[in-house]
């Protein structure tokens, strides 16, 4: 039987993009159940070597991070069961239940982070500015109203209306579950 077809380039980077922004909270999550922080960096090399070797099992636009959890839980397991005595580890049970719980949270989080994007993209253009420069370009609320030629205090109020107007399209988003359209990159 021959080999696969090779997946094209797009799947690829895509494959990539999400294995690079699942490292971190891989990474937290084993530390978290071995408590040691160079074992947790061995299990994610361990952890990503099977993911990269499965690649070709994974199908895009399903739960990445559900998947790369799963692998984390097996290699910990490894880990647990080559440590054997000489460490006190969690057993298998307790293992599977923090990883269902890891993955949960991941979900919860990346949901939030849908749903802020929604929320910023329904914002009047000038609340949307203003925001990205008070919060992700870190200006001052002085630097912006010397900016726009606004008073301080006007800068506030357009800020305080913009994170209420937020507020109240996530808990719309996020309390009746709406289904989020898919976020779109900056």
């Amino acid at each position: 039987m021959g080999s696969p077809a090779p997946r094209p380039v797009s799947d690829t980077e895509d494959f990539a993009d999400q294995m690079a922004a699942h490292q971190a909270r891989l990474e937290s999550f084993i530390r978290s159940v071995t408590g040691d922080a160079d074992a947790a960096r061995d299990i994610l090399q361990e952890t990503n070597v099977v993911l990269l070797k499965k690649a070709r099992d994974y199908q895009a636009g399903t739960n990445f991070a559900a998947w790369a959890f799963r692998v984390a839980r097996f290699e910990i397991m490894t880990w647990r069961r080559k440590a054997g005595r000489s460490r006190l580890t969690f057993d298998d049970d307790l293992i599977a239940q923090m990883a269902e719980v890891a993955e949960h949270q991941d979900e919860f989080y990346l949901n939030r982070v849908d749903a802020l994007k929604h929320c910023l993209r329904k914002l009047p253009e000038r609340q949307q500015s203003m925001i990205r420069r008070r919060y992700l370009e870190e200006w001052s609320v002085a630097d912006l109203a010397r900016e726009t030629g606004d008073n301080a205090n006007a800068i506030s109020q357009l800020l305080f209306r913009a994170r209420q107007n937020l507020l109240n399209c996530m808990e719309r988003a996020l309390g009746r579950g709406d289904s989020l359209p898919d976020p779109v990159e900056p």
